[in-house]
């Protein structure tokens, strides 16, 4: 299973799309418009976005938002069979969207995620990446190269993550688990002196979707939060890969993209850490983390093998999504779970500022 593309609902698809074109180096694909909306591919190598806004209040886009921010409503896969997640679908009593399609080689279904969530499941034996438009029309895009910029080193989606409500974890978890074959990698809680979370990393059989689900632990957490402003729970933010972080984070700087600020104390405990389990940067490659504001994490048994991480501040009309960029050196596994103290408090600060 891989990530094939994300869809989102926006109120103009042409500003959002515009938005990852100029600040993070996508290019366009394709739009299309019907009677109640536009909608606009973007790609960037094997990372694909699907945008779509409403042109009247009386379509599928309108109606979401009128009750929902800004964000993620269609995370699409591709697998090699698609009749196995149509028959998990059908003995957990998941609801069936769309029954299976097919277009020429390519057979796609669509599912019920998790609240308003969907998930359009795309059988292909072909490497290429596929999008689907409000017509049902499947294209694909097999020449990934074209869709390259040389000015960020981002590879693919490496994670997803949703936000549910109290309580709801483990629900949540056995949803995906029922319908996608999920297994839990990685559990773990985090808590500052205002709020907290509880968290479950899923991946799927192979190994290369990785899908994390959130709950909040107090009334007053940030995810609880998100889900108020959100309208109900959703996807919270989206993780690209980079080779080179710290070039692409100062060029998307450069370009006006709004990081969350990292308290300095947090680069002072870094040193220390980094002192200890004898790690070693250039002086020169330690400075630009730390004026990038960079996190970095590793497990202690394999120092060699480092996450870089940083997180944009929200990105859409609503402060509910925001963007993470990630750099695994050495196949670093985990999710920087050393930083999610530093990160929970800096994304409390900003929701307290906003």
């Amino acid at each position: 299973m891989e990530i094939d593309s994300v869809h989102f609902y926006v109120t103009d698809a042409t500003n959002t799309s515009n938005w990852f074109i100029n600040c993070l180096g996508f290019k366009l694909v394709d739009s299309y418009r019907d009677d109640d909306s536009l909608t606009i591919a973007i790609a960037n190598k094997s990372i694909f976005l699907v945008i779509s806004s409403p042109i009247n209040n009386h379509g599928v886009v309108a109606h979401y938002l009128a009750s929902h921010a800004e964000g993620i409503v269609d995370i699409a896969f591709r697998v090699n069979q698609l009749q196995p997640i149509v028959n998990n679908a059908q003995h957990s009593g998941i609801k069936i969207l769309q029954p299976i399609q097919q277009l020429e080689k390519i057979k796609y279904a669509c599912f019920a995620g998790w609240n308003c969530l969907q998930h359009t499941v795309i059988e292909s034996l072909h490497p290429s990446n596929c999008y689907r438009l409000p017509n049902s029309k499947l294209r694909r895009i097999r020449a990934i190269n074209r869709f390259s910029n040389a000015t960020f080193t981002f590879t693919d989606i490496d994670h997803i993550v949703l936000n549910v409500g109290q309580g709801k974890l483990d629900q949540a978890v056995a949803y995906y688990q029922s319908l996608l074959n999920f297994q839990i990698q990685q559990t773990f809680q985090i808590n500052t002196k205002r709020s907290g979370l509880s968290s479950q990393a899923l991946i799927d059989t192979v190994g290369k979707v990785q899908f994390n689900i959130n709950e909040p632990t107090t009334t007053n957490s940030q995810i609880q939060e998100f889900i108020d402003l959100n309208g109900g729970a959703g996807i919270q933010h989206l993780a690209l890969k980079s080779a080179n972080l710290i070039q692409d984070v100062a060029k998307m700087r450069s370009l006006g993209v709004p990081f969350l600020p990292i308290p300095l104390a947090y680069y002072t405990h870094l040193k220390q850490r980094l002192k200890r389990d004898l790690i070693q940067f250039s002086v020169r490659e330690l400075q630009s983390i730390i004026e990038q504001s960079i996190l970095i994490d590793w497990h202690h048994r394999k120092s060699n093998s480092l996450l870089m991480q940083l997180f944009t501040q929200p990105i859409l009309k609503q402060p509910t999504f925001f963007l993470e960029f990630i750099e695994r050196r050495q196949q670093a596994k985990g999710f920087g779970e050393g930083n999610f103290n530093a990160l929970f408090a800096a994304v409390e600060q900003s929701s307290i500022n906003n």
